[in-house]
């Protein structure tokens, strides 16, 4: 039975002229592709030739899309795929994707998958874990999975279900299933990538076959992300006979980088070509005597091409401080002079350090890889014990790992050990459309004392120290797909913010002021004195005097004997903060991550449970129900 495709724009209505007529030939193509990576994402409704109906463009998302186009790489971060006529004994070889993001890169990666797997011949069906039946897996016969870890070995609230069902009694056997697992995770965390290796491990449990080993990414996933899609399709080809006519090893540059010359001049800045920002403003936003330090940052983005959202990031690529690789050097017993040959141009030792590897943080990598040359058995037996790895791995440095186990280092093997020097993310506290061509931060200064060492954040004090105002630093948006505004502007928003973790509502309710959004706007804060530490004090009374911001609710938790903080604000108003829930309202996180985001879920949990009248396995059943309608959302850190 055939289905009809819906109607198409007219094209030429006045709306779809005013924008393809301002389009570069290179933007009508990025148009082509990101349309269809929308249409991908969407629900899949095959058709005979597997491709998926996506809904009826109209003038208005057409419009939004173009207000876009500048940050085209910038959205899927990739350049256009080169392939060849696919094999027609391949175009009927079914693939599924499922993706398990938490901020949105899984998705990123799995449309390429799809873009990259389509124009192979395969037929490849897209879908978000968390809208997946799970009554298809037994079904299932070519499957790609891309999934992150969120926090401390944990799967992403987009990934639960799936990884529950398959870890239950209810899993299906899937021994004719072929499969191949990209995972997403952070060096920094202990279980970095637990989530991805989790799902590696059971569906080869349950009896599937693996096409290609299991990728992990760190931070920097482009090169590894690419390598992967192209095997996994590759393997994909080779079963179904038509590996020897495809394209393998040919398709080059998924994503774009320094060495696609073309791509480069097409494409805005990116994270593989950040921008050289002058800063225009710097102000320290805690009154005297606060033991904090606190900077309201402006970055001028004048000819950059870079727009953001409300709720995006700013990546940030920072400096080690010459105090730390002093210390590292003379640890090491290297010269700062030292150069590493012609590979790196007889770059020192010194600039390495500096600017290329991660001398602030540790990883279990980089202490596994250490102690080759160490051979010191108390770092084996920490190596080993999951809790005395944690506890080292937390406040110490590069430096107090040489000299706590010291070992004959060149300086290409020191280097060889180090983490790759991954830029820091800041969620953005400004919106676009109040500041034009500007980009706003809120940066706490991290400082910080272990076994009488000074220590200090690698990027927080970069900015607070060393970069000074019409300095620069190289800056790019990192798109964060998990913390925006709600798509309907008479949605109610609760916003907490303690700390920091105020930037990013900021850009929030500037955002919904320039929209005349009707919905109200809820902001919950915190710190420790109310005349130190009341950050943006005067805009949040001003939003409140123009009736913006309907209500602030402030926590200042050393202003009275009994620490006081926005959990206990929220307790407070239980009754009316659940009527908002009740009423359609999304509900908002943004700060530390192992405390106070904890202590927040908690008390919304004791808030459903009380005003609601159920037990707390229901309560929290209906938080979990907010974080799978995107209801519940978190930028934590």
């Amino acid at each position: 039975m055939s289905q009809h495709l819906p109607s198409f724009p007219d094209t030429n209505a006045d709306w779809f002229q005013q924008i393809t007529n301002t389009l570069s030939p290179d933007q009508l193509l990025w148009l082509s592709g990101y349309s269809y990576g929308l249409a991908v994402a969407k629900k899949p409704q095959p058709l005979a030739d597997g491709l998926a109906v996506a809904s009826q463009p109209t003038p208005e998302s057409i419009s939004t899309t173009a207000q876009h186009l500048p940050t085209a790489q910038h959205l899927l971060n990739a350049a256009p795929l080169t392939h060849n006529t696919p094999p027609s004994d391949a175009s009927a070889l079914p693939l599924t994707i499922l993706y398990g993001s938490h901020t949105g890169n899984s998705k990123k990666i799995a449309l390429r998958a799809a873009e990259h797997a389509r124009k192979n011949g395969l037929k490849p069906l897209l879908h978000d874990m968390s809208e997946y039946p799970l009554k298809n897996l037994k079904q299932e016969r070519n499957l790609l999975v891309v999934v992150s870890t969120h926090g401390e070995g944990e799967p992403p609230i987009a990934a639960e279900d799936v990884y529950a069902h398959l870890h239950s009694p209810r899993a299906p056997k899937l021994h004719e299933t072929s499969f191949s697992v990209l995972a997403l995770g952070d060096k920094s965390y202990l279980h970095f990538c637990k989530t991805g290796a989790d799902f590696d491990a059971q569906l080869e449990n349950l009896g599937a076959k693996r096409l290609v080993p299991r990728v992990d990414c760190d931070v920097d996933f482009e090169d590894s992300a690419e390598a992967w899609i192209e095997a996994s399709v590759s393997a994909l080809l080779e079963k179904s006979g038509a590996a020897k006519n495809s394209t393998n090893g040919h398709t080059k540059h998924l994503y774009s980088t320094a060495a696609n010359d073309s791509a480069q001049q097409t494409t805005p800045y990116s994270k593989k070509n950040p921008f050289p920002a002058p800063l225009l403003e710097k102000i320290q936003l805690n009154g005297r005597g606060s033991e904090k330090e606190t900077f309201h940052l402006e970055f001028s983005l004048e000819d950059a091409g870079l727009v953001y959202e409300a709720g995006d990031s700013l990546g940030v690529v920072a400096e080690n401080s010459p105090r730390l690789v002093e210390e590292v050097l003379e640890a090491a017993q290297l010269s700062s002079t030292a150069t590493l040959g012609e590979a790196l141009g007889e770059t020192t030792l010194a600039e390495i350090l500096s600017r290329n590897v991660e001398l602030t943080l540790l990883t279990r990598e980089t202490l596994t890889k250490h102690n080759e040359y160490a051979q010191s058995s108390e770092l084996t037996a920490i190596l080993a014990d999951t809790d005395r790895l944690k506890s080292y791995l937390y406040g110490h440095d590069v430096a107090d790992l040489l000299r706590a186990f010291p070992a004959q280092h060149t300086p290409e093997t020191l280097t060889a050990i180090l983490r790759k020097l991954p830029p820091r993310l800041y969620s953005i506290a400004s919106s676009l459309k109040e500041h034009e061509n500007e980009v706003h931060l809120t940066v706490g200064a991290v400082r910080y004392e272990v076994g009488g060492r000074r220590k200090e954040g690698l990027a927080s004090c970069f900015l607070a120290d060393r970069v000074g105002v019409e300095g620069e630093v190289k800056v790019f948006v990192e798109r964060n797909e998990a913390f925006k505004l709600p798509q309907s502007a008479a949605t109610d928003i609760i916003m907490v913010g303690p700390g920091t973790g105020i930037a990013p509502f900021r850009a929030f309710v500037e955002d919904r002021a320039n929209d005349g959004a009707s919905g109200k706007n809820w902001l919950f804060f915190g710190n420790p004195h109310f005349t130190t530490d009341f950050l943006y004090q005067t805009e949040w009374q001003q939003w409140l005097k123009k009736g913006v911001l309907t209500k602030l609710n402030v926590a200042f938790s050393r202003d009275q004997a009994e620490k006081l903080y926005v959990q206990h604000k929220l307790l407070a108003n239980s009754k009316e903060i659940f009527a908002w829930l009740e009423n359609g309202a999304s509900f908002y996180v943004c700060g530390d991550k192992n405390r106070m985001a904890h202590d927040v879920e908690a008390a919304l949990k004791l808030i459903v449970q009380q005003e609601s009248g159920t037990s707390p396995e229901k309560a929290a059943e209906y938080v979990k129900s907010l974080k799978k309608q995107r209801r519940y959302l978190e930028d934590v850190y």
